[in-house]
């Protein structure tokens, strides 16, 4: 009896052991799935963000247990890794003949950039621009012909390790290059109102092109007016505001041409800054009505003079509003200098006080072998004469860039604006007109 109890109670005894080894397997099944699904505490689920912004693969179908599959846990911190960290750069490492129009761009993916430097051989910084993520730099404006760079970029990946890379590149050299001739005015100078920026180039741009040319010359005012480029001729291009200059105004002149594609193999050469004062308004209204010049500084008269102007019909004077080109105390005037070839016209005789006013040779100046008929008679091979005095006062209040605005009539020579008349003659086109020439329209001063 006894062995039989005995042998029923070890036979229960069995039966609880499967029941509780049956609940305890079911349990730490839940408890496995529990840890799959949620993570263990103090670690990363498996759909939780890594570094890089990516979501963690929870490795093989059904399975998370690192024990059952071989893997690691996914929900232990040492297992969460960024993606690698890949960095681009535009032009690539080693390239040459690259063209500078198109400048330097830096890109990095599965990280953000810290820091880009680009420099040429000379060790002279290139400009640029961080995206505000991070994720890429690009150069701002041209870069030069002939030239050697180095790019260095410092990025970081997902995890916050670090990461340089170097590149080197060469840009081209054109087959034609679009120089500098020469510019007006003369940087440090103070001029008149009238003046315009005058950039004279070595040859010409192709006219598809002018529009690059043009957003490569900045105009920087103080106080800010906007103004426009207008090509005057081929290799001339012309900057001025809409009404003349405000006195006192402030002017900065950048040319960034190197590097500015100005032709199918044409790029531009050279860089140059200058800058200028607007002086005063000096102001000399010509009425050959009236034979007189009417003189005013800021609005005020100084001085009503009288003159005597072009012989009609064979030599009128040249009408228009014409800016002073410059100014000599004394000048040898021949008539083999404005190509007059018949005899009757010959001359060749000293001037005092001679202002400059178009290249073709119109001037004003002392004439005093006229005294007696200034006012009223005109004799003259089309330049402006006056007396001795008059003109040695003139000269003297005048400087480049004063307007001279000699006002149409039956004693002159209608001006036309397109450029027979070499010279500043900018403001004899409207403000619609000048824009007309213009290839990239308006420039907001900076």
């Amino acid at each position: 009896m006894a062995h039989r109890i005995g042998q029923g109670v070890t036979a229960g005894g069995r039966r609880r052991w499967r029941r509780a080894a049956q609940w305890t397997a079911g349990a730490a099944a839940v408890a496995l799935l529990t840890a799959a699904c949620g993570g263990s505490s103090g670690g990363k689920s498996a759909g939780a963000p890594v570094g890089d912004g990516k979501t963690a693969s929870t490795g093989t179908s059904g399975g998370a247990s690192g024990g059952a599959n071989g893997g690691a846990n996914p929900a232990s911190p040492s297992s969460s890794t960024a993606l690698p960290l890949a960095l681009s750069t535009s032009p690539a490492d080693g390239a040459a003949g690259v063209d500078p129009a198109k400048g330097i761009q830096i890109n990095a993916v599965n990280g953000k950039l810290e820091s880009v430097t680009a420099t040429d051989a000379a060790g002279k910084t290139v400009s640029g621009a961080l995206a505000a993520d991070g994720s890429s730099w690009a150069s701002s404006g041209t870069l030069a012909i002939s030239s050697t760079y180095t790019v260095v970029a410092k990025a970081q990946d997902g995890s916050g390790a670090e990461k340089t890379t170097t590149s080197k590149f060469t840009t081209l050299t054109p087959g034609k290059r679009l120089g500098l001739d020469h510019y007006v005015p003369d940087n440090g100078t103070t001029v008149g109102v009238g003046q315009p920026v005058a950039v004279f180039f070595t040859n010409a741009p192709n006219e598809k092109d002018r529009a690059a040319v043009e957003k490569a010359m900045t105009v920087t005012t103080t106080p800010h007016v906007d103004g426009a480029w207008n090509w005057r001729g081929d290799t001339e291009a012309d900057w001025r505001p809409q009404g003349y200059w405000q006195p006192g105004t402030k002017v900065q002149v950048h040319l960034g041409l190197n590097g500015v594609k100005a032709g199918q193999t044409t790029y531009g050469s050279f860089t140059k800054d200058f800058s200028f004062t607007v002086g005063d308004s000096v102001i000399s209204t010509v009425d050959l009505v009236k034979d007189k010049m009417t003189v005013t500084k800021n609005g005020q008269v100084l001085r009503t003079i009288p003159v005597s102007a072009g012989e009609v019909p064979k030599h009128p004077t040249w009408s228009g509003k014409m800016v002073i080109l410059d100014k000599f105390p004394k000048l040898q005037m021949t008539s083999a200098s404005v190509n007059f070839t018949d005899a009757s016209d010959f001359y060749d005789l000293p001037v005092q006080y001679a202002v400059k006013i178009t290249d073709s040779g119109t001037f004003l100046h002392a004439a005093p072998w006229n005294d007696g008929k200034f006012g009223h008679v005109n004799s003259s091979h089309g330049c402006i004469g006056m007396s001795l005095d008059d003109a040695a006062w003139f000269y003297n209040t005048v400087k480049p860039g004063d307007v001279v605005d000699v006002q149409q009539s039956a004693n002159t020579k209608p001006n036309v604006t397109t450029n027979s008349m070499p010279g500043f003659d900018d403001w004899n086109l409207s403000w619609s007109d000048w824009l007309k020439g213009s290839a990239a329209g308006v420039q907001a001063a900076q």
